[in-house]
Order: structure tokens, then sequence, then C-alpha cells
């Protein structure tokens, strides 16, 4: 019998946190839809850690001074007196002397993010979802400034705890997109920089993880043991790194076993197939991009091994109504690539909606690796930014199906 894979969604594909759609609920949401599994969104899990709604949850269960503290039920005018203001006052009067996704922080903030993480993956366990990972992790390799390549490796390093807090054992990174004057196309400082993280993911196994079971409100027995890996993806509007063999050539200069590529076809199709400043919305000549693509498609399988692909995440795209400018430039920072695609995304099969890109060209070849994982979806769309718990619902039975779709036609069929 063919074995199905895992169903999986990125949680800001179902809604944006700034249009007011929180972690729980975007999970429930998922749930509903039918999903076993998800990814956790970075902006999502600090959007809930410094909420309202988890300060009261956070005050019941970091205990101040009695160990029964944490179980207690808190009265209606405890409730009232609790806000994230409040809590936040306590990072006043520390200073920043952790560290977490995006650069110093509190001791306090730190603690509320693992604790914060916990209360998720309690509530994916009872909704019945595995958390596959945490991501992304950006801009990470290749500084050419000594003390920002240090503070990389500690964000990065920052992740384990709060890893292992909520369920997951990987880690995604995506290529760096700081301007060129900042970082180096050196591949052999890149695999570095990751081959430290890599051996920091392996000792933090071996040596921290006991030390987190006994000082965390996670009990043992819930501690995952499996060993935490790193997925590294290049970006389509990578500043160095933009394409899936890029990024492979990195995986086996680094040559660790938790080390390993995510292939996404958005990223993959985006940069090999799409052009969003091109009126076609394909780029020109369009016969030798699809000779071109062709190519590095029947590469995949032959040049990847399964065990080194560690994940797989999918979506399609629309073309730009109107052809973007070619970006950066003096008026514009951003990438083209990047713009589009963060409200362009579609889900699979959305051919109604404008999808136009190859993308089961792409997953056929990645199936032929031997990749047994996984499929997550990966969707922005200027959709995500509406209000309403409708929104979720939507996005969320529209991911489901094209998925499932997806599934059809490269395993079924």
């Amino acid at each position: 019998m063919t074995q199905m894979p895992t169903l999986s969604i990125f949680t800001a594909s179902v809604g944006f946190h700034t249009a007011g759609h929180t972690l729980p609920s975007k999970l429930r949401s998922i749930a509903n839809a039918g999903f076993e599994a998800v990814e956790i969104f970075q902006d999502d899990l600090d959007a809930f850690a410094a909420s309202d709604e988890f300060a009261i949850i956070y005050k019941a269960l970091t205990p101040p001074s009695s160990p029964q503290y944490g179980k207690r039920v808190l009265h209606d005018n405890e409730i009232a007196s609790t806000s994230s203001t409040t809590l936040s006052n306590e990072t006043v009067t520390q200073e920043k002397t952790a560290w977490n996704a995006h650069g110093p922080c509190t001791p306090f903030e730190a603690q509320r993010e693992i604790v914060c993480a916990s209360y998720i993956r309690g509530i994916c366990a009872s909704l019945g979802l595995q958390i596959l990972s945490l991501q992304p992790m950006r801009d990470v390799e290749g500084w050419k400034d000594s003390q920002k390549r240090k503070h990389a490796i500690e964000r990065v390093r920052s992740r384990f705890a709060v890893m292992r807090a909520l369920g997951t054992d990987l880690l995604l990174c995506c290529s760096n997109c700081q301007p060129e004057d900042q970082i180096t196309n050196d591949i052999d400082q890149c695999a570095e920089d990751f081959a430290i993280l890599a051996d920091e993911a392996a000792r933090f196994e071996t040596t921290i993880t006991p030390m987190l079971n006994e000082n965390t409100i996670i009990a043992p027995q819930q501690q995952s043991t499996k060993p935490l890996r790193i997925a590294f993806e290049g970006l389509s509007w990578g500043t160095y790194i933009d394409r899936w063999d890029q990024a492979y050539a990195i995986v086996e200069k680094v040559d660790r076993k938790n080390f390993g590529l995510c292939f996404d076809s958005f990223n993959t199709l985006g940069r090999q197939f799409a052009d969003p400043c091109s009126p076609s919305g394909i780029q020109e000549p369009i016969a030798e991009t699809e000779k071109a693509l062709k190519a590095s498609l029947e590469a995949i399988p032959v040049k990847v091994p399964a065990e080194k692909v560690f994940f797989l995440q999918v979506g399609d795209a629309r073309k730009m109504q109107v052809p973007l400018e070619p970006s950066p430039n003096p008026n514009e920072p951003r990438p083209a690539r990047m713009i589009w695609s963060r409200g362009n995304r579609l889900y699979p099969g959305e051919f109604d909606r404008g999808a136009f890109m190859p993308t089961l060209d792409f997953v056929k070849a990645v199936h032929s690796t031997g990749y047994k994982g996984p499929w997550s979806i990966e969707v922005f769309n200027s959709s995500l930014h509406e209000p309403g718990q409708e929104v979720q619902k939507e996005h969320a039975e529209r991911g489901h199906k094209g998925l499932v779709w997806l599934i059809n036609q490269v395993i079924t069929a």
C-alpha cells in the first residue's frame, strides 16, 4: 500500500496575526480543516507570547514562589489586574542578556517564549496536530562583520530550547537577503557558519536538554528525544543563494547528519521559472526558461539523496496584474520577487484563481528522490490580511483541498 505523506500547513497561511488571527485560533481552524501537522511561524509565536491573552496564562503557569502557585485558579480580580503591560514591567528592570530569534532580549522575554511554546505544544496535542518545524530563521549565513556573525549564531542557538518546548526537531533557515556589501558569497564561510550551528544543535541534544527538563514546566516524559536538525532553503530573492542547487552545495559542504535541504516549490519556481517584472509572468525568453527548468528538475533526484531532503513546502502563485519594476532600486529597497511573494501565492491546483507555475512537475521531481516526509503548505496572500474567523476557515479548507489534490496527482494518479 502506498504511504501517504503527513498533511501540514504553515500557521501564517490561514491568516496573519496582524489582522487579529491569533495562534491558538488558527491552530483550531487548521485542525478542523483536516490537517495533521503544522509549521509554527516565529512571528505568530512572538505575537501570542506578548499578548494580553497569554499574559494571564503565563501568570498561572509560572509560580513566583510556591510550587502550587501555578495550579491555582485565577479569580476575576486577578485576571483584571493581569496584563501584558504589567508583566512587561519585568523587562524594564532587566538587561538584555538573553537572545531570541531577532537579537538580544531580557531573560524574562526568553523564558516567556519557552513557556508560550510549551503551551502551544499542549494545544496542538489536544487538537491532534504534530508540530513539524519552527520557521523561519532569517539572515544567518555569510556575515562579513564578525559581531553580526556572532549575533546570527546566538539567534539560531536561542531557538533550540524553544524547539524542545514546542516538541519539534526541525528549524528552517532561509538564505541571507542582506545587501551585498554586508555578506559574502564565499561558500566556505557559509558552510562553516552552518556547520557551527549544526554542531551546536548536536551539543544541545547531549548537554542542555537534561537541564531544560529539570528547570522548566515541561515534564521530562513530554520531552522529545529526536536530535535537533536544521533545514536550509534558498529564497528566490536571496542575495547570493537563490536556487536549490546553490543551497544543496552548502548542505554537501557542511556534511552533517542533522543539516539538510528544504525544497520549496514557490522559491524554486519563483526563481527559475517566474518573473513578476515580465508582462508574461515568466522569464523571457520562455522557451529557454522552460528548457533550463526541465534540466534543473531532472537533476533533483539525480543529485539529492532522500535522506538530505529534510522538508517539502508547496504552493503556487498568480501573476502580477501589472508587472513590477525591477528592484531593489533607489525608490524600492525590497526585491521584486519578495513583493510578489508576500501577496500573491496560491494553494496548489487553484487554476481558477490564476495559479500558473509548474508546481506539479516540481513536486514530482522531489518525490522521485524517495522523500517520504511531510508535505506542507506555505502560502502568503493579501487575503490573509483580512480579519474574521471565516478567513481562517476558508484558507485552511482551501489549503487542505489543494494539498489533497496535489497528493492525488503525484502519488495516487
